[in-house]
């Protein structure tokens, strides 16, 4: 179902260019990217090539495209790599008008201090938080990803799929409702430890032909569960449902 786009305010304006502002800076994309001589959009560019494989999968067109970028900027960006020896162009097989990008041995070697010094950005951002500050931020950060995904994206979001528990399982629908419960309505451990003996009565005492439990997942990830428990002849409970926030809306 489409939603209709509600009206901007101004301070909603002003509060994400506040943001941009301070995260620009923060993560250093004023200066020369990560330390190097190069600029952000010309680490994407590398980030973008070298995800693919060596002998290259897209060409220009389609990296333009990709990431939304000017074919004569582009352009200017991949005539430098190729001159600095990073960059090779082979025909493709499927069409002799197309030449498929792919990163050098040299390319991929200039490339990986980047990707360590970026990973290492992020941990040294992350490692002023505690643990559920850090989950805390992640999940917000999906949040703003699905929120300000473009619309044309959204037909290729993965569905959710409901599948039966499966190791590890339960484990995670205790830390779940700990953890969300905690943050999102104040509850203490004393509801996680309540939940750990539900999910404890469950399994101990499981009536195939009366319960059942599903799990909710995007691909690999876990979002949400739900359980059906037999609560006596004639009725059944529904128990342990949530839902994790970063899937909430889809």
């Amino acid at each position: 179902m489409a939603i209709e786009p509600g009206p901007v305010d101004t301070h909603h304006v002003n509060a994400l260019r506040a943001f941009n502002r301070f995260y620009t800076q923060r993560i250093g994309v004023l200066a020369p990217y990560l330390g190097s001589s190069l600029s952000l959009t010309e680490v994407r560019v590398l980030y973008e090539l070298a995800q693919q494989l060596p002998e290259g999968k897209f060409g220009a067109a389609q990296l333009g495209a990709r990431l939304g970028l000017d074919p004569g900027y582009l352009s200017r960006i991949l005539r430098r790599f190729e001159e600095r020896g990073w960059l090779k162009r082979t025909p493709s097989m499927h069409d002799a008008r197309l030449s498929l990008l792919a990163l050098t041995r040299a390319g991929r070697s200039a490339y990986a201090p980047l990707q360590a010094k970026s990973n290492d950005e992020a941990a040294a951002l992350l490692a002023p938080l505690r643990a559920g500050q850090q989950a805390q931020l992640v999940e917000a950060l999906a949040t703003v990803h699905r929120l300000l995904k473009p619309q044309a994206a959204d037909a290729s979001v993965q569905s959710a799929v409901l599948r039966g528990p499966q190791p590890g399982d339960m484990g995670w629908v205790v830390q779940q409702h700990g953890e969300i419960y905690a943050r999102e309505y104040g509850f203490t451990t004393e509801f996680e430890a309540l939940v750990a003996e539900i999910v404890a009565k469950f399994v101990r005492n499981f009536q195939s032909d009366w319960e059942c439990c599903w799990i909710a997942a995007l691909g690999a990830e876990r979002v949400g569960s739900a359980f059906v428990v037999r609560k006596s002849k004639s009725v059944a409970q529904l128990r342990l449902l949530i839902l994790a926030p970063q899937a909430r809306g889809q």
